[in-house]
Parts: structure tokens; C-alpha cells; sequence
């Protein structure tokens, strides 16, 4: 992600420049959280003396393609400020916005961490990410774009599946539906435990059982008019004049502590970049390799 700046795009790495991302990358937990021997193309970047950006992405991504036997590569990541950039990048890449329910958004974000529990930030953090992929993919051809609810993969993942399947140009497989029976080899722990298993129709609407009324009643006040356009329905409930004082107080607290969350962490990002450090700020859990061995170990 501290890759993705204009400035390198413009123009290759190389000199010491080079030298530091080559050991950020050599370094940096996510990248070896890939589970596969990393050696090779570490050595094959090193002795260039320049490389552009597009160049330096596509290595990485296809040597891990090439060793699971594969000859197309995708990333899920939340690159909602870089579409524009990664469309330029890659004139040939297509983009799927996998958009859900934001109150269930707000449920799962706070299960995973605790400290992420104010509704307003989080609302407004919904709003915002969907207005920079709407401007975005407004400046995509429709060929190079799609749209889908996770709600709809829920209810009918093999159908949704297809669809994605004819977006990008590949064949449905059946085998598709069974990605629970090997993402311990490829996912770490840090996900969440709903990746290990098969898909479940019922892990949507959670919010009704999960979030307060006062706490639908703001999380709707804010972002009423983007569920309206997705699709999801209302609760009914009605905003109270009394609900304005917690409002003003989730806004005071929360707002400034979002953006200080995503403030510091693209600047460690970009000094463990520009240092070669390790990049792990984000908790990885158990990495494949690690669960590997240890069921290696317990097998035998």
C-alpha cells in the first residue's frame, strides 16, 4: 500500500530507493504471511538496477500465481483511495466492490476490535469509502467494473459466483464453493473464523440482534440515504431529539480518534518502507506456514 504514491509511479525505483523496498518486502509479515518461497524472486528483483512500479507488482504477484499453478493473479484489499492509480497502473485490471449492509459493517469491525466501538465514526467511515469507490468507478468503462451485495453472495453464492466468473473472463468451477477445505493453507489467523468455513446464509442481518436502538438510530440518521441505495431496508425507528447529545458526543470522540487511527498508520507504513523495516502493524495471528507445522507435528 505505501507503494501505491504518484511519485513512483512516474518514475522507476532504483538506488537506494530500490534497495529499502526490497527489504521492506523481504521484511514485512503480510508478504511472508503468502506461504510460499519468497527466495527466488527476492534475488531476481535485487540484481536490477531500476524497476518500475508495474513491474515490480506484477513479479511479486505472479511468482505466487506461478507456484500454486495458476496464471492469473487478483488482490483482495481495500484500495479505495487507489482505483484511479491501480486503473492507470494496470489499463487491463478489472474491479469488484463487494459492498454489505454498513450496520453489520459496524458489528463485524467491532467484534474484531473492541477499541473501534463508536457508530458515528464508523458510519461515517461507511459514507466515505463509498463515495471514493462511486467517483472512482464512475471514471471505469462499465467492462472494468462491478458491483455486487454481500448479502446476495449469501443467498445465492453459486449464482453471484458465476456472475463474477463472467466479469473477469474465467470459467465457474464447482470447486469454487469449497474454498473452506484449504484457506487455513493460504489465510492467517487474524481473519475471521467465518473464512475457514463453508458459507453461511444467515451471517447477514446481525445488526438487528447486535446493535442498540440508539445505536441503529444514529448509524441510519448518517448513512440512510446510501443503504436506501444498496438495498437495505430500514429499521423504521425514528431519531429523537434526545439522541442528538449522544450524537454530538460519538462525533467529538470518535471522529478525531478515527482519523488519528488512520493518519498514524500511513506513517509507520511509510517509514517501514522507507527504512526496509518490518511492516507489522497489523497482528497477523497464526501464519499458514506456522499452522502447517504444527499440524505436521501433531500428526505425527
Amino acid at each position: 500500500m505505501p507503494l501505491l504514491r504518484r511519485d513512483i509511479v512516474k518514475k522507476p525505483l532504483h538506488g537506494r530507493q530500490l534497495e529499502k523496498t526490497l527489504e521492506y518486502l523481504e521484511n514485512n509479515e503480510q508478504y511472508r504471511n503468502w506461504n510460499y518461497d519468497r527466495t527466488p524472486v527476492i534475488e531476481r528483483l535485487s540484481r536490477k538496477t531500476e524497476i518500475t512500479l508495474r513491474e515490480l507488482i506484477e513479479t511479486l504477484y505472479s511468482s505466487f500465481a506461478e507456484s500454486e499453478g495458476k496464471s492469473a493473479w487478483a488482490d483482495k484489499s481495500l484500495f479505495f483511495r487507489r482505483i484511479g492509480l491501480l486503473s492507470a497502473l494496470f489499463p487491463e485490471a478489472k474491479f469488484i466492490h463487494l459492498v454489505r449492509d454498513g450496520r453489520d459493517v459496524f458489528h463485524s469491525w467491532r467484534k474484531m476490535d473492541p477499541t473501534k466501538n463508536n457508530v458515528a465514526a464508523a458510519a461515517l467511515d461507511w459514507n466515505y469509502k463509498l463515495s471514493r469507490i462511486e467517483r472512482a468507478f464512475a471514471r471505469l468503462p462499465e467492462s472494468k467494473r462491478l458491483t455486487i451485495r454481500y448479502e446476495d453472495l449469501l443467498e445465492t453464492p453459486e449464482e453471484t459466483t458465476r456472475a463474477i466468473c463472467d466479469f473477469i473472463g474465467i470459467d465457474f468451477e464447482s470447486e469454487m464453493m469449497n474454498y473452506h477445505h484449504t484457506s487455513k493453507y493460504y489465510i492467517g489467523g487474524h481473519h475471521s473464523s467465518l473464512i475457514f468455513k463453508s458459507i453461511d446464509p444467515n451471517n447477514r442481518y446481525k445488526w438487528r440482534k447486535n446493535l442498540s436502538s440508539l445505536e441503529i438510530r444514529i448509524y441510519e440518521l448518517i448513512c440512510q440515504q446510501n443503504l436506501t441505495k444498496y438495498g437495505y431496508d430500514l429499521s423504521g425507528m425514528k431519531f429523537r431529539l434526545s439522541d442528538s447529545i449522544f450524537l454530538l458526543g460519538t462525533l467529538l470522540t470518535g471522529v478525531p480518534k478515527r482519523a488519528y487511527q488512520v493518519l498514524s498508520r500511513k506513517i509507520s507504513a511509510g517509514c517501514a518502507l522507507r527504512h526496509g523495516e518490518a511492516d507489522n502493524s497489523a497482528d497477523a495471528g497464526e501464519t499458514p506456514v506456522a499452522r502447517k507445522q504444527r499440524e505436521h507435528q501433531h500428526d505425527q
